[in-house]
């Protein structure tokens, strides 16, 4: 029995001296475990932005000609031009009618790519000069329809993808008038006429 205490006693000895060698161990391995989630947590927010960006490309892919057409231009502006030349033919002004769509006519020109509806603009422009206003306030409808199918198509694609409307947001921030207010009476402010001092 005396064997038997000594080798339990000796367990136990032994036991307590390599509790601190078992913790300097496990916290080893608990600093290794940190260190792996901390880089795994790194490759998982450099792979979900490479998947975001990829994303954009693939929904830019999906979109449609016209949709990638206007994602660079204006276009609560172009709408605006839209429906001034729409409520200019209305009231048979066809110059002003004229006016607007050859500046629609120019800003989608210069558009890469060129929207499916660019030559309906030239058949609008040649229904005015021949004076059949029915027709030509036909076709900016369908132009205004095409336009809001495209907006419509951003819009689905900025919920589907946040950074997609930062991206545009930021576009369009750029794309501003520089944020000065001009009154248009050529400088002095008052707001034009005469300066009776």
């Amino acid at each position: 029995m005396k064997y038997q205490n000594i080798f339990v006693y000796a367990i136990i000895a032994i036991g307590i001296l390599a509790i601190p060698a078992l913790l300097e161990s496990g916290s080893a391995q608990t600093n290794s475990t940190n260190q792996t989630s901390a880089q795994t947590n790194s490759t998982n927010q450099t792979s979900a932005q490479t998947n975001s960006t990829n994303q954009t490309s693939a929904q830019n892919k999906t979109m449609s000609k016209d949709t990638q057409a206007l994602m660079s231009m204006d276009l609560p502006g172009l709408k605006d031009n839209l429906e001034t030349a729409k409520q200019s033919l209305a009231n048979g002004d066809t110059e002003e009618a004229l006016t607007q769509i050859t500046d629609i006519e120019n800003q989608v020109l210069l558009l890469k790519p060129q929207p499916s509806f660019t030559s309906d603009i030239q058949k609008i422009k040649d229904s005015v000069s021949k004076k059949d206003l029915n027709k030509a306030l036909d076709d900016l409808t369908k132009v205004q329809t095409d336009v809001l199918k495209a907006d419509t198509e951003m819009l689905k694609a900025q919920i589907a993808n946040p950074m997609l409307a930062e991206q545009n947001n930021a576009q369009n921030q750029d794309d501003g008038d520089g944020g000065g207010e001009d009154d248009g009476d050529g400088g002095d402010g008052d707001g034009g006429g005469e300066d009776n001092t």
